[in-house]
């Protein structure tokens, strides 16, 4: 399975068998689907000098393409100069999970001469943490870059929402915050290989007021039970099974009955956690809860007829 992954970003420069026409049509049908609830709304297609560059998970444009509207919108309410490549607009790689070096680099260097071509200020990476290691850690390294940095600056998604939120270009409806307990599952990507755990607070601190850590938590924090490339193997979903146990205790323990898990191998295993052992939670990415909470400036609201 890993295999077949590996040898789509070999053919597609993406996890899945989505064409660069698939990706701009979603891109277009996203923009027109949501644009009469919010006036001015777009999906830039390589625009060139954005100040952000942002890149997306295949299963993004595949399965749930309203996270790419979520994010569209949250750009627009904060005002971002922004765009999306027409090609390098993929961040995973299976390819890293299957031990395919070669496939690697392939998947890799279409970012990166996406960057080349539009010649953004940023990149800005959605909500996945695989993806934030593979394009930003890793990748550097598999293109042969000496500096070991991307060709410019990169952020995952929650340093922008962190910094969107220090700076007032987002801001929370204090009556509108979470109220119930809450807690965060750091990725093992971004949270223990990259360090981002104090962004995360800091956008609990906005977003909730009864935050409850995990025991242990950021990156001391036990693996979802999906990473590595666990998720996407099926012969393997009775002993992931047996692993989410860890991560049900975790959860149970902290009492919170909403996880907040802004990374799609974190988001699927506790998806997959409840379906087998049914402990009464939920889960969700940042982009609908921020949205549910944001206040939303005179000017972007849709008018009344």
């Amino acid at each position: 399975e890993l295999k077949i992954g590996s040898g789509m970003h070999r053919i597609y420069n993406a996890q899945m068998d989505i064409t660069t026409e698939d990706w701009v049509d979603t891109c277009e049908w996203m923009a027109e689907e949501y644009e009469e609830d919010w006036p001015g709304l777009e999906i830039p297609v390589d625009k060139e000098n954005a100040d952000i560059i942002y890149t997306v998970n295949a299963r993004e444009p595949k399965h749930y393409p309203e996270d790419l509207a979520e994010a569209a919108i949250l750009f627009h309410l904060a005002g971002e100069n922004w765009t999306v490549p027409s090609k390098g607009w993929e961040e995973t790689s299976l390819a890293m999970f299957a031990g395919d070096w070669g496939a690697c680099k392939i998947q890799v260097e279409s970012v990166y001469a996406a960057m080349d071509r539009l010649k953004p200020k940023r990149m800005v990476v959605t909500e996945c943490g695989h993806a934030y290691r593979a394009t930003v850690l890793e990748g550097p390294y598999w293109a042969g870059l000496k500096s070991g940095k991307t060709p410019v600056e990169s952020f995952h998604y929650v340093e922008w929402v962190a910094e969107a939120l220090r700076t007032g270009k987002l801001k929370i409806d204090p009556a509108k915050r979470i109220k119930e307990p809450v807690t965060y599952q750091d990725s093992c990507n971004y949270v223990r290989n990259a360090g981002l755990g104090d962004c995360a607070r800091e956008i609990m601190s906005y977003i909730a007021e009864d935050f409850r850590e995990m025991r242990p938590c950021k990156e001391h924090n036990f693996c979802c039970g999906g990473g590595g490339g666990l998720n996407g193997i099926g012969l393997y979903r009775q002993a992931r099974n047996i692993g989410l146990k860890v991560k049900r205790d975790q959860i149970l323990a902290t009492g919170a009955k909403l996880v907040v898990a802004p990374c799609h191998n974190c988001w699927d295993a506790i998806r997959d956690l409840e379906e087998v052992y049914k402990i009464g939670i939920r889960w969700s990415f940042l982009k609908p809860l921020l949205l549910s909470m944001v206040e939303v400036p005179e000017h972007l609201k849709p008018k009344d007829e």
